[in-house]
């Protein structure tokens, strides 16, 4: 079991070696953004929420800042 092996079978053991790298990096990524994600998340369901409390006034306050005058 001396032979080298044929090219195309080393070209396809190192393609999936690097799918396996990658795809440990992604997923050790995933990890990392899911919690900031979530809390994103958070913190959008709680301006929702707020602002449906808001008056006209207030709600109109709200459309002048978001367009910036």
């Amino acid at each position: 079991m001396d032979e080298p092996r044929p090219h195309k079978v080393q070209k396809i053991l190192h393609l999936e070696g690097k799918a396996a790298t990658s795809r440990a990096e992604y997923e050790s990524t995933l990890a990392r953004i899911t919690p900031a994600k979530h809390k994103a998340q958070q913190y959008d369901q709680e301006a929702k929420a707020l602002k449906v409390t808001l008056t006209p006034h207030e709600l109109s306050e709200l459309r002048r800042a978001r367009s910036g005058v």
